[in-house]
């Protein structure tokens, strides 16, 4: 038999046989020789040429097997793959089953049938009905039953493989789908807030030790003074929530800081409190006299730890 596997041809993915027309002649002319041969008292020593191939009703036989058989083959290979559009394995099996049966195996059997006793009318000899002391089941029995359940084992194996491929699909779909949306979480957790040298420089690449807000903008400082201060027009907020709360903290609503640079704090004269920074900043930042207790509280907690 042919070797069972999926493939496809010009006109679809239905046709089983495209690539497998040199095995299927190959089966064919076996089984028609065994079929032509059959029969024929070829004697001790095994005669074959005296008894069976010198005979010219052999090949006359012959070639009517390979004719015969030829359009037997077609007709269940055509016909599973009609199926397999139409009433797929995977959606009702017992069902399929019966299909095989009623469609295939025994009309194959009737067709061999009514070839063969047309042929004994013409010939006087059966052309598959070899003597029961050979073979006690018709010839086209079995044959009708090999290539039936090949035929349908490969084209559940097809089925098999190609619903295997289509759940590796749809989990490499989810994988990706799952992939890029960590990507997209990420860029949105890691906004880009400059551009240097052509490439984006996002919040997380950025050592920030100061955010000061002012109409909308922010001005963005990092540790190393000798780097111009970033113009960035996300909303604070948005920022805050992209930032570790445990090295920043939000003194007011326009200004967030990093613990690193903050040395201390004073009482202003409004009884509010200015920040002590190790940072070269023209403008104090002051925290409101109701937060300090909470900010107080921010700060001594990571020194303690």
């Amino acid at each position: 038999m042919e070797s069972v596997k999926s493939t496809e041809s010009t006109d679809g993915d239905w046709d089983l046989s495209i690539n497998h027309w040199r095995s299927r002649t190959i089966w064919i002319l076996i089984f028609s020789f065994y079929n032509a041969s059959a029969g024929y008292r070829i004697g001790a020593g095994w005669k074959i040429y005296k008894y069976c191939l010198s005979n010219t009703n052999f090949y006359v036989d012959f070639l009517w097997s390979i004719f015969f058989l030829s359009v037997m083959v077609e007709w269940t290979m055509q016909t599973t793959a009609y199926f397999d559009q139409k009433q797929p394995w995977r959606n009702e099996f017992l069902k399929r089953f019966f299909i095989q049966i009623i469609f295939i195996y025994l009309p194959t059997i009737f067709y061999l049938e009514c070839m063969d006793r047309l042929y004994l009318q013409i010939t006087d000899r059966a052309l598959f009905r070899i003597p029961q002391n050979i073979l006690q089941l018709p010839f086209s029995m079995g044959i009708s039953l090999i290539y039936t359940l090949f035929y349908s084992l490969a084209s559940l194996y097809r089925e098999y493989m190609a619903g295997i491929g289509e759940v590796e699909i749809l989990i490499n779909d989810e994988k990706q789908g799952k992939i890029a949306a960590i990507k997209q979480n990420n860029l949105q957790d890691n906004p880009v807030i400059t551009i240097r040298d052509g490439k984006d420089i996002r919040l997380m690449d950025l050592d920030i030790v100061l955010i000061c807000n002012n109409n909308g903008m922010n001005t963005i400082y990092e540790r190393n003074p000798a780097n111009p201060p970033i113009q960035d027009s996300h909303a604070l907020k948005y920022l805050v929530e992209r930032l570790d709360t445990k090295e920043y903290y939000q003194i007011t609503r326009w200004e967030l800081v990093h613990r690193s640079v903050i040395k201390g704090y004073e009482v202003n004269g409004d009884k509010n409190f200015r920040l002590q920074l190790d940072f070269p900043l023209e403008q104090q930042l002051v925290i409101n006299k109701d937060k300090i207790d909470d900010f107080a509280k921010w700060l001594l907690d990571e020194n303690d730890g």
